[in-house]
């Protein structure tokens, strides 16, 4: 089981391994595994996890396109997540953003493979693959939302 200290992962100054976008949607699905029988408006989780409100409904658009929301209409409405907190894989979260790069070349070189290596190409592999792994395996119960 993973348990991510998540102020370390989206919070770090110095190394990002994700970008803002993957951070934001990361943070929302998480607080929303907080209460899986919620509906959550997009103001109270604006309020709540302070993600800029139109970067906030834009990512939520998405994820309830990418079908990891669903949407109820109407005076009462809101957002609940679609799926299981076992069933939803922060592989994707990535996906539904459209940021699933995870195995791209360390240098972002659209040319790096095995043929036309770039300079980090084989020192690269490990922690790809270990990336990988995490994110293919990690659920959002695998996750403590209280840290986020």
């Amino acid at each position: 089981m993973h348990l991510f200290t998540i102020n370390k992962l989206f919070r770090q100054r110095s190394f990002h391994i994700f970008s803002k976008t993957a951070q934001y949607a990361f943070r929302i699905v998480i607080f929303m595994a907080s209460d899986t029988q919620r509906l959550f408006s997009a103001a109270y989780i604006h309020e709540k996890i302070d993600i800029p409100y139109k970067y906030l409904t834009m990512l939520m658009t998405k994820l309830a396109k990418a079908e990891l929301l669903e949407v109820t209409r109407g005076r009462n409405g809101g957002f609940t997540l679609s799926r299981g907190i076992d069933e939803i894989y922060l592989v994707d979260v990535l996906e539904a953003i459209g940021e699933n790069n995870c195995t791209n070349c360390a240098f972002s070189e659209s040319e790096c493979d095995i043929e036309n290596p770039c300079s980090l190409h084989d020192a690269y592999k490990v922690p790809k693959q270990a990336l990988v792994e995490m994110l293919t395996t990690t659920t959002l119960a695998n996750i403590d939302p209280t840290l986020i």
